[in-house]
């Protein structure tokens, strides 16, 4: 009797069945799709650790290029049993042959030794299928990554200029070469984005059989004790290197990792919630219109036990098909969501189904359906079947009230203890975010029941009168004060006052249609105040999104603008200086340029105490808001930048760069060793540096070494003219460059229309020479930020979805409860369309005013964030502002009129006559 019972009245709820089943189902595929998209990320990261580590250890200097020296310490230890083996690995970057290469068109150039890389999982070969590393790379001959095929539209047999510049190294190589092989972005290329892989053998003959530098040694160990005690003794013996375990790599993405996880969780626990009011909402529509009947089955026997049971019953079967169906949509939702991700952020995510996700989707559809239907069911089964019965109204006694005021109560509990099991049992954020979401949502509640108030109260008078002409007098002239600060909420409130004085002229039945519009709003406060709070989380969520991002875009935009004094970078060393320097007169389009000298280095001693001592260790060695972290430190020691002081080649201080402390390097600072350094190095730990401190600096060659003194301490906002963090004299640089052989960095400003041609200019004159487009820096940012928007408001949207669902609900419910009012109306003459049109009208205020306070937020959360987070003066498009007004309440109209068309057509005669 409860199945057959619960079924039939699922079957006979019609259109109201199937928006309960919505509501659950679009809550579930928020929630299931977003869990899948944390699990495919975190899978993508911590199931192949070791292959993206390359190996059990992996050893980085990108300070000072691993030599001969340093690898005898690794081969040390395979000879001692503490490691099984090791290769070699230099990272350059890379272009396809051009003169210049801009930011967009760089790739990274891996050279190996083709017969022990890698130590790990080679990457899977598309072609040939069975292709092999060893094989394969050989006689100038690479193999690409998926992503690079992608990019430059390659394929076996190409053959192309590679062209190989490092930035530390100051030079470039050209190499004629073939592509061999085309592997995807897995094992050991697992994240690495466009990668060409090269013989060190022909990168070698590249530099006229020099000496190889590495910037990477992958190791492979017997266990994880014996990379544990690898890892101690290179931390020993490489002090400015970089140490890392698989653990190690565990561990620093964890964070990052948990972070992303509870982010989407969140994110999806309030698409759910959102759906769970909509459940309240449906299940009362689909219990009101069964007083008559619960009336009987209380006065044939039934107890509320019972009927909680029928009830709970025919709730959880609703809950179990929508999460069904919300599950099983998730996975199409997460791979929309998950190649947005993979797009934006250039990972390589692969697309995996978590089984224990999706069939815990369906529990939460169920869960969340008997949490939030608990309310309508002992709201239902309290009714008194005499009031029913005799059509008398429900009292709202002291009793009623307190039972609701529980219920609620009882909700949130059940609800956030869901929420901590989904967040995978942190209570503290589960409760965090639960009730402070209902904190905020029950304030404005409270402002939209009063807002509700409001519009139902404002008048729409049969002709012009004088208090109604002052009133929209006052509503122009406050439109005007109000577009001086908020131009779109402005104009928009003109546009009311403007409406305000066309409806004195309109046909009465329009009036008509108005008023009822208006006063329904204030009949049904909660209703309309649920259908404007769903609104405006999702019209909030997308306005921050799109405002904030509008505003970051103009930021980078004008910092560009007005810090990028250079265009395009080169970086030379040898005769080719030289050359530059004499082609700069001919340069087409050039306009200015600055020429500084440049010294890559590594720190040795703070104060006369080893940097081994003074770089932190073990869980300090990350960075941090109060540290720099052990790279962050190596960083801002490592490189020094020179200017001819002697002939007046002062650094710029400006709006920009700024002098914090102590004073700026001028004349008398020529043929001394003083420089200027990073405010961070003075305010983060490790070492908090002040005038006055020396630092020892040693050279490429390990033999030059000098002491500096610190004279200056600057701080820079922008893009400033400076290559390295540290900012010396020429004769300092000269004195750590290896052979006494400096390296020149030339900061050029070339008019964008001759731009190609003097890059290419410089290309053919020193071809050798490293050279850097900086031109389309804003479009790569740009490009960045937008992928960044669409990925953020995919995700935003599914709330959005979920208040859809809930105006459906709202305008279901409506139509019931005025179903009687709607056969008045048709009898006395009022067509179905002029009925639509009315329910029409009503939504479209509420989804408009919902945005309106949503925008409103939104400019006050972006005006705040602009001046505490960005140091800027945020504002709001008047195009996003009255887009997303307008687009709700049109939003709205449509939902209202897709599920009031048939119940406007209702006859007349049937209403009055069986009602």
């Amino acid at each position: 009797m409860y199945f057959n019972y619960t079924t039939r009245s699922l079957a006979r709820g019609g259109q109201r069945t199937l928006l309960a089943i919505f509501c659950v189902a679009v809550g579930v595929m928020a929630i299931v799709a977003l869990q899948l998209v944390g699990f495919m990320i975190d899978n993508a990261f911590t199931s192949n650790v070791r292959d993206a580590n390359g190996g059990d250890v992996r050893v980085v200097s990108r300070n000072q290029p691993f030599q001969k020296e340093d690898l005898d310490e690794v081969e040390r230890l395979k000879k001692d049993g503490v490691i099984v083996s090791y290769t070699p690995v230099l990272n350059a970057q890379g272009s396809t042959g051009a003169a210049s290469s801009s930011l967009r068109e760089t790739f990274t150039v891996r050279v190996v030794d083709p017969a022990v890389y890698p130590l790990v999982t080679p990457p899977t070969f598309t072609e040939p299928q069975n292709g092999k590393i060893a094989d394969l790379l050989k006689e100038k001959q690479i193999i690409v990554s998926t992503p690079f095929v992608e990019q430059y539209k390659k394929k076996i047999g190409d053959t192309f200029d590679l062209r190989i510049g490092s930035q530390r190294a100051g030079e470039a190589r050209v190499i004629k070469v073939k592509v061999a092989g085309i592997v995807t972005d897995s094992g050991v290329l697992a994240q690495a984005g466009s990668v060409v892989l090269l013989s060190a053998n022909d990168y070698k003959a590249a530099l006229s059989n020099k000496e190889i530098t590495y910037d990477t040694i992958n190791i492979a160990t017997a266990s994880k004790e014996k990379a544990n005690e690898a890892a101690k003794q290179l931390r020993s013996a490489l002090p400015v290197a970089t140490v890392q375990t698989v653990d190690d790599a565990v561990a620093s993405q964890k964070e990052t990792l948990d972070n992303i996880r509870k982010f989407l969780e969140i994110s999806g626990l309030l698409a759910l919630l959102i759906g769970g009011v909509g459940i309240v909402n449906t299940m009362q529509v689909l219990l009101s219109r069964r007083k008559m009947e619960i009336a009987m089955l209380k006065t044939t026997g039934y107890r509320r036990f019972d009927l909680y049971l029928l009830f709970g019953l025919e709730t959880g079967l609703l809950g179990l098909i929508g999460g069904i169906i919300g599950a099983g949509a998730s996975i199409a939702v997460s791979y929309v969501v998950r190649g947005l991700v993979e797009h934006t952020f250039q990972l390589n995510i692969p697309f995996v189904i978590d089984p224990v996700i999706v069939s815990g989707g369906v529990a939460i559809g169920l869960v969340t359906a008997l949490i939030f239907g608990l309310l309508p069911i002992v709201q239902a089964a309290n009714i008194r079947p005499l009031n029913v019965i005799r059509e008398l109204p429900e009292g709202q006694g002291a009793g009623s009230r307190l039972l609701t005021v529980g219920l609620v109560l009882l909700l949130s509990v059940l609800f956030c203890v869901l929420a901590i099991i989904i967040l995978q049992n942190d209570i503290l954020l589960g409760v965090v975010s639960v009730y402070g979401t209902f904190v905020l949502l029950l304030i404005l509640s409270l402002f939209f029941s009063l807002l509700a108030l409001l519009i139902s109260k404002l008048p729409v008078p049969e002709r012009l009168t004088l208090p109604y002409t002052l009133l929209v007098v006052l509503g122009i002239a406050c439109s005007a004060g109000i577009a001086l600060l908020l131009p779109p909420f402005g104009l928009l409130l003109l546009f009311v006052s403007l409406l305000g004085l066309v409806v004195v002229f309109l046909p009465r039945t329009w009036k008509a249609n108005i008023m009822m519009a208006l006063r329904n709003l204030g009949r049904q406060r909660v209703r309309t105040t649920t259908t404007m709070l769903a609104l405006f989380v999702g019209i909030f969520t997308i306005g921050l999104i799109l405002v904030l991002g509008q505003n970051l875009r103009q930021q980078v935009n004008d910092v560009l603008a007005k810090a990028l004094s250079f265009n395009v970078i080169s970086i030379t060393s040898g005769d080719d200086t030289k050359k530059l320097q004499d082609t700069l007169p001919s340069l087409p389009g050039l306009t200015l340029s600055q020429q500084h000298t440049l010294a890559s280095t590594m720190p040795v001693a703070v104060n006369k105490k080893p940097i081994r001592e003074l770089l932190p260790s073990g869980e300090k060695d990350r960075p941090s808001t109060s540290s720099l972290g052990r790279s962050g430190t190596l960083y801002y020691l490592s490189g020094i930048e020179g200017y001819d002081v002697g002939n007046n080649q002062i650094p710029v201080m400006g709006k920009e760069t700024t002098i914090t402390a102590g004073r700026n390097l001028g004349p008398q600072d020529a043929g001394t060793d003083n420089v200027l350094v990073s405010w961070q190095l003075a305010s983060l730990d490790p070492l908090h540096l002040k005038v006055g401190d020396t630092i020892t600096l040693g050279g490429n060659d390990r033999k030059s070494m000098k002491t500096v003194t610190v004279v200056g301490i600057y701080s820079q906002t922008g893009f400033g003219t400076n290559f390295y963090p540290i900012i010396g004299t020429r004769d300092t640089v000269k004195a750590l460059s290896p052979g006494g052989v400096e390296q020149s960095i030339f900061f050029l400003k070339i008019n964008p229309e001759k731009l190609n041609a003097a890059v290419d200019k410089v290309g053919k004159v020193v071809p050798n020479a490293l050279v850097m487009n900086l031109a389309n820096l804003g479009d790569f940012i740009n490009q960045m930020l937008n992928n960044i928007l669409l990925t953020l408001t995919t995700i935003a949207s599914l709330s959005l979805i979920a208040g859809v669902i809930i105006i459906a609900n709202a305008v279901a419910l409506a139509m019931l409860e005025r179903r009687r009012e709607l056969g008045i109306l048709k009898a006395v003459g009022y067509t179905s369309s002029s009925i639509l049109g009315e329910v029409m009208l009503e939504n479209g205020v509420i989804g408009g005013a919902g945005a309106l306070v949503a925008m409103l937020l939104v400019t006050l959360s972006t005006s705040l964030l602009g001046s505490l987070v960005f140091q800027s003066s945020f504002g709001v498009s008047s195009v996003i502002a009255l887009g997303l007004i307008l687009g709700s309440a049109l939003l709205a109209m449509l939902t209202a009129a897709l599920v009031a068309w048939g119940a406007v057509r209702v006859r007349p005669l049937e209403v009055l006559r069986y009602e």
